[in-house]
């Protein structure tokens, strides 16, 4: 812990003494505070002389990103750039930055899948034929000692209606990091086979058709071991701004990583999309970007300047009257999606989402648009229950005309809703068991908290 501390305190100095910011100067931030408020006994001399470490190589390792994540570790809830002018008081530019970059394409990876469909010879009988499609994914879990990674994608790059398989997920999935040799598929004596390539076998863990996301997953791998990866940093993508400058990496064409400039053109809307099997139509909620997006790219990672994950790509705008108009899913809800997935593999056996519902459909009844501390446009929606279902779990609990301003799952923390969507996005973090508590205010004005317990799976919708 004590080496940590001078750490965080040697980088924190330096970062304080670039370009001799105003800001050294204020009593707001005190490195030393810090350092007793986490455990350091000493007086300040002490703990500065305590810097220097052992032959002056503590802090040599140190970023201000790892110290970034160090400050969300401890409840910090800004991005990168907040938390640059925020705490070390320096002001980061939106330039380009390769360093950064170049960590991202670490963290993203091609997909490759190999298919068996039923084909038909000139006489007309069945044989199997194989075929492969192509796509991207990111890695948001990573342990290279055990050469394990844990990696998200888009559910319809590892799915396909005419495959052979009976939940209709490759059975042969590979992935390649950047720089490594890609390979081409051969199928023969009834398996597939990277012929001359250096992928990465991967299992398919679950995923929701009806989110178009799916988890895969590499176990005790040699290659991770020993590659050049990383784990993707995962941002707040309700804290995007509209034009804030994104990078979009993925797998185009399927001719490898590639990395595609632009800007955030809308922070969040609605696009109407199949699902893979072609059976219905969802909805699905979108960042929009001007970043070019080709085929190949489902499934790859949006970041935004800072490096961090804000949405995992999933379609393009491809109308002949349209140009550069691309989506990706917003990252807070693939991440909360995914801790879903993992826990009904875990709590059910099964690789399906199960996704608590109130029974409840909500309205906006009032916006505010304002400037927030960071001088960002922003948006805040006044959610309204508009109509509640007649066996709901919140019949009797909820009534029209409540105003939701706070929800609360299980022994977590209060959430401040301020916008339409970050309800059900919150619900796919409750468990069967959790209570859930909303604060409100009714029609009459009055405050109040509701407790809402989730003890029957029928207030669940599974999705597979």
């Amino acid at each position: 812990m004590k080496k940590v501390l001078k750490k965080i305190a040697a980088v924190l100095c330096a970062v304080l003494m670039i370009g001799s910011f105003a800001a050294c100067n204020e009593k707001v931030i005190s490195a030393y505070d810090i350092a007793v408020k986490n455990g350091f006994q000493g007086t300040e001399q002490e703990w500065l002389a305590s810097l220097h470490g052992e032959d002056g190589k503590d802090g040599q390792d140190l970023t201000a990103i790892s110290l970034y994540q160090a400050a969300q570790e401890n409840g910090y809830e800004g991005s990168y750039l907040d938390f640059c002018r925020d705490v070390l008081k320096v002001e980061v530019s939106q330039n380009n930055n390769v360093d950064i970059i170049a960590r991202n394409v670490t963290s993203v990876v091609s997909i490759n899948c190999g298919f068996l469909k039923t084909a038909y010879d000139l006489w007309g009988m069945p044989h199997k034929q194989a075929y492969s499609s192509a796509g991207s994914g990111v890695i948001i879990d990573l342990d290279q000692e055990k050469g394990d990674a844990l990696i998200v994608t888009n559910y319809h790059v590892i799915y396909d209606v005419n495959s052979l398989e009976t939940n209709k997920i490759s059975p042969a999935i590979w992935l390649y990091s950047y720089g490594s040799l890609m390979g081409g598929f051969s199928y023969k004596n009834n398996q597939f086979y990277d012929s001359y390539g250096e992928g990465v076998k991967a299992t398919y863990v679950g995923g929701a058709m009806g989110y178009d996301i799916a988890l895969l997953r590499v176990e005790n791998s040699d290659y991770i071991k020993n590659g050049v990866l990383s784990e993707a940093i995962i941002g707040d993508s309700d804290q995007i701004r509209m034009g804030e400058k994104v990078y979009a990496i993925g797998n185009p064409s399927d001719e490898g990583i590639a990395v595609t400039e632009g800007i955030v053109s809308v922070e969040s809307e609605y696009i109407t999309m199949e699902t893979s099997d072609g059976q219905s139509e969802v909805n699905f909620r979108v960042i929009r970007t001007d970043a070019a997006i080709n085929g190949g790219n489902s499934g790859g990672a949006l970041f935004n300047a800072s490096g961090e994950l804000v949405g995992i790509v999933n379609a393009k705008n491809i109308e002949s009257q349209v140009d550069n108009v691309g989506y990706a899913l917003p990252a807070t809800k693939v991440k909360n999606l995914c801790d879903n997935i993992l826990q009904s593999d875990k709590n059910y056996g099964d690789d399906c989402a199960h996704v608590a519902t109130l029974g409840i459909i909500t309205q906006i009844t009032d916006t505010e648009t304002y400037f927030d501390t960071h001088g960002a446009l922003r948006v805040r929606e006044e959610i309204t229950v508009a109509q509640l279902a007649t066996n709901g779990v919140a019949k009797g609990l909820l009534k029209v005309g409540d105003v939701i301003k706070e929800i609360k799952i299980g022994n977590g923390e209060w959430f401040e809703v301020t916008k339409q969507y970050q309800i059900p996005d919150r619900l796919l973090l409750v468990k069967l068991g959790d209570v859930v508590q909303i604060k409100r205010i009714d029609a009459e004005g009055n405050e109040g908290i509701v407790e809402i317990p989730f003890t029957n799976s029928s207030y669940f919708t599974v999705y597979k």
